[in-house]
């Protein structure tokens, strides 16, 4: 049964179904020749050869007429089962449609993200290769009432920048960010992933170095930003460090204190002291002190800016730092190691799964689906779709809503580039899918459900026009699903489950299930070489089995092993010497000191399997015989028409 599953899958998943387009003239969609239709459907001559080269890669030069006859005849039994399946309208149970939705999703997934995440994630690690000294002027969106008054005070503010005034200086008068007071409107070094904005990090990559970026709006407020310099990326470093903590307001006197006390630390490491002990000793820091002061790798902008620069600047491993000043305290800081930045291929895994995780794979993917909204002309029936809405009820919030709910709703709800998206379709996308959002009001859950699904189709759409590949690879889905569940129930669980028909096919068919010649012996073990001589006397006179084990063998002792079956012809070695001659074989000593011997009871002539014995065969032939039978019962059905002049132009 499962050799006859595999070999009807490995047909159908690999063929490419298109679209069903009406012929005219002989022309398929494009120009492209008929070379048979299906109950009026055509198949082009450009479908026919595409999947036969791409089934075939070991007879690309092979358009000899029996070659391609083989293939035709496959073909055009896989287009009669694919039509069948499409006039049961086997592709509506729910089983199908939840499949068809899950491989289409995944593939979906799969193309939009080598189009968007991996040009994404290439930008990513270009931008990861420089780092970027950054000052902004910022304004906090709860800091003013209105977003005008926000924007003009920093346009303000820039005018004044643009026009020779320090940036620091109007930094410190305008923005509502007092993070740094010692250094007015520092952002610090910054690389690729390291603001969690795309609109900020889009602006410092955008703005030249030296340049003043115009107002623009992230998450946090409203900016501008001024980008001062730019350097190599420093890559990933390890450090240890010691630290001895100031107060955030701390006087100048207990600065001083800790500034006395780390001095102290610091001449014990240049007089040989190890920084680890060091550490373990002295440091403040409880996070890391017990590890010798260890903590995590970092990169650019995951550390207060003094304490990154001292811990980069350090050239080699061992090197330590004079006493460094944060907001934290004072540190010595030890290198351990440094790394640079790894190759494309290490990092772009990690850079996907970032940008997927965080709001820019959202921004890409709305940005990507209101583009193709304009190019293909996307329009919406909002009466159909609250004509649609008024069909849900409190089993949608308890996602149990069928989609018989809204039998008779067939309305377009919306249009992409002349494709109809009907209430039936949304129905069936609402019913495999309401169990995917949690929320307890019916417009807000359907508005989310609503917006999933016309992103989807969008996309797909898009992708279609674009990538043949893809579009082909969508209707193999929509062709091999539907065709799969046909099969199971037409042949693969038939053949299973109708016993009655299976045994019939036996009785008609048994001497194709035939053994071969064997041997009907039995081995006898003996661990004890005396007692072997006592137990081949006692089978040369025909003594049982069970007689001669009961003698010598007892629950907690076995010295006597017997084995009688029915032995082909390789499956046994010692067996195989006695050349089916009837008698006892020579004894054979084995390396644990037992003996072997073998008594041959008799030859039995080729016969028939039972039906247990070769249930999987007779199942498996047994299929064959049902799709045999199901594809002439399809000819009979819906009628093939073969162009026998455009198969001949393929014949070379």
């Amino acid at each position: 049964m499962k050799l006859n599953v595999f070999k009807t899958l490995i047909f159908f998943l690999s063929i490419i179904s298109f679209r069903s387009l009406e012929a005219q003239n002989g022309k398929a969609k494009g120009g492209d020749d008929v070379l048979f239709t299906v109950n009026g459907q055509p198949v082009s001559k450009d479908e026919f050869l595409y999947v036969y080269k791409k089934n075939n890669p070991g007879k690309e030069t092979d358009f000899s007429r029996e070659s391609l006859q083989e293939y035709l005849d496959l073909y055009v039994n896989f287009k009669l089962k694919v039509t069948e399946a499409r006039a049961i309208k086997i592709d509506t149970t729910e089983k199908v449609r939840e499949e068809l939705q899950k491989y289409g999703d995944q593939l979906i997934k799969s193309n939009f993200d080598k189009e968007v995440l991996d040009p994404a994630a290439k930008k990513a690690y270009d931008r990861l290769q420089k780092e970027r000294l950054v000052y902004h002027v910022m304004i906090k969106s709860d800091a003013v009432k209105d977003s005008a008054e926000a924007i003009k005070k920093l346009n303000d503010a820039r005018d004044r920048v643009m026009k020779g005034e320090d940036f620091s200086k109007v930094a410190a008068e305008v923005s509502t960010d007092t993070s740094n007071k010692k250094d007015p409107g520092l952002v610090g070094w910054v690389t690729a992933n390291q603001i969690p904005d795309m609109d900020f990090e889009n602006t410092v990559f955008n703005t030249k170095v030296g340049g003043v970026s115009p107002v623009f709006k992230t998450k946090f407020g409203y900016h501008f930003l001024k980008v001062t310099q730019e350097r190599p990326a420093q890559g990933m470093v390890t450090v240890e460090h010691i630290l001895i903590k100031t107060a955030k307001n701390a006087s100048a006197a207990d600065i001083a204190k800790a500034k006395l006390k780390i001095d102290s630390i610091y001449a014990l490491l240049q007089a040989g002291a190890e920084f680890d002990e060091l550490a373990i000793q002295y440091s403040e820091d409880k996070s890391s002190a017990a590890n010798g002061g260890r903590i995590e790798p970092f990169s650019t902008g995951k550390m207060v800016m003094p304490f990154q620069e001292a811990a980069f600047a350090l050239k080699n491993p061992g090197d330590y730092s004079a006493p460094v000043q944060t907001a934290f305290g004072w540190h010595l800081i030890k290198l351990v190691e440094k790394k640079p930045i790894g190759t494309y291929d290490e990092m772009k895994d990690d850079l996907k799964v970032k940008i997927e995780r965080s709001a820019e794979y959202k921004n890409l993917r709305t940005q990507f689906v209101e583009a193709a909204k304009k190019k293909y002309n996307f329009s919406e029936n909002t009466a159909a779709v609250n004509e649609f809405v008024a069909t849900l009820d409190s089993s949608f919030v308890k996602n149990n809503w069928t989609m018989t709910k809204a039998t008779g709703l067939n309305k377009t709800v919306f249009t992409i580039d002349r494709n109809n998206f009907t209430q039936n379709d949304l129905a069936s996308y609402i019913e495999i899918n309401q169990r995917s959002s949690r929320d307890r009001d019916i417009r807000t859950k359907f508005d989310k459900m609503y917006a999933q699904i016309q992103e989807q189709m969008i996309i797909e759409h898009d992708l279609a026009e674009r990538n043949i590949d893809f579009k082909r690879l969508m209707q193999e889905y929509r062709d091999g699903i539907p065709l799969f569940a046909l099969l199971e129930q037409k042949v693969w669980s038939m053949a299973a489950k109708d016993s009655v028909g299976l045994e019939k096919y036996y009785q008609e068919h048994k001497n194709d299930y035939m053994w071969d010649e064997r041997v009907d012996a039995s081995i006898y073990t003996v661990t004890d070489p005396t007692v072997a001589k006592e137990v081949r006397k006692m089978a040369d006179k025909n003594a049982s089995d069970k007689e001669i084990m009961e003698l010598y063998n007892n629950d907690s002792t076995t010295i006597v092993t017997i084995t009688s079956n029915l032995y082909l012809k390789g499956q046994n070695s010692n067996v195989d010497k006695l050349n089916k001659k009837t008698g006892m074989g020579e004894d054979i000593l084995n390396a644990d000191g037992s003996v072997t011997f073998v008594r041959v009871n008799k030859v039995v002539p080729p016969a028939p399997k039972t039906l247990k014995e070769a249930r999987g065969y007779v199942i498996s032939s047994y299929q064959d015989f049902l799709e045999k039978k199901w594809i002439e019962e399809l000819h009979q059905k819906y009628p093939v028409k073969i162009d026998d002049a455009v198969f001949n132009s393929m014949v070379k």
